[in-house]
């Protein structure tokens, strides 16, 4: 018997995903991809990140009514920049692959032209995050690269920078 798939849904992000972002960021590797180094760092984001709720900026996908993933549009709080927003997205270590993320993003950048009127989508990604295939196919292209963007454990992480124009 085959195993039944089980559909994702999105819905805008609730201050209730808090608890189920703060798990994924404290998975083993994970924070290799972000800038947070130790838990009160991971709160302090945690509490930034789902700040945005209350905008109706940020969009949850869930399976069987559990956040399995989160996208973000991070607006600006200046009229000269409100054209323009930053992308924060994580997918649960169980749902990666599963074509949550493409979702999340398809309904973000709907989300971002539609409602905000949002001109130009960019985001921030490590080097070797597998992510960036996913946010080329999306039509983001590198603009600018940081070579000693972050240090962890004396090693430097170059940051990627991309852009997105819609």
């Amino acid at each position: 018997m085959s195993e039944e798939k089980k559909e994702v849904q999105v819905r805008y992000t609730l201050q209730e995903d808090a608890p189920a972002l703060q798990e994924w960021l404290e998975e083993p590797g994970i924070l290799r991809g972000f800038p947070m180094a130790d838990p009160p760092e991971v709160e302090d984001s945690v509490r930034h990140w789902i700040g945005f709720a209350k905008y109706k900026s940020s969009l949850t996908a869930t399976i069987d009514d559990k956040p399995v993933g989160i996208a973000t549009l991070c607006l600006m709080p200046y009229r000269k920049l409100i054209h323009q927003c930053l992308v924060s997205i994580i997918v649960s270590k169980e749902a990666r692959g599963k074509g949550v993320g493409t979702l999340l993003m398809n309904n973000l950048i709907h989300l971002g032209q539609k409602h905000f009127g949002i001109e130009v989508l960019y985001l921030e990604v490590y080097e070797g995050n597998r992510a960036i295939s996913l946010y080329e196919r999306f039509g983001f292209r590198e603009i600018g690269f940081q070579k000693h963007f972050m240090k962890d454990n004396g090693e430097y992480i170059g940051k990627v920078i991309m852009e997105r124009i819609l």
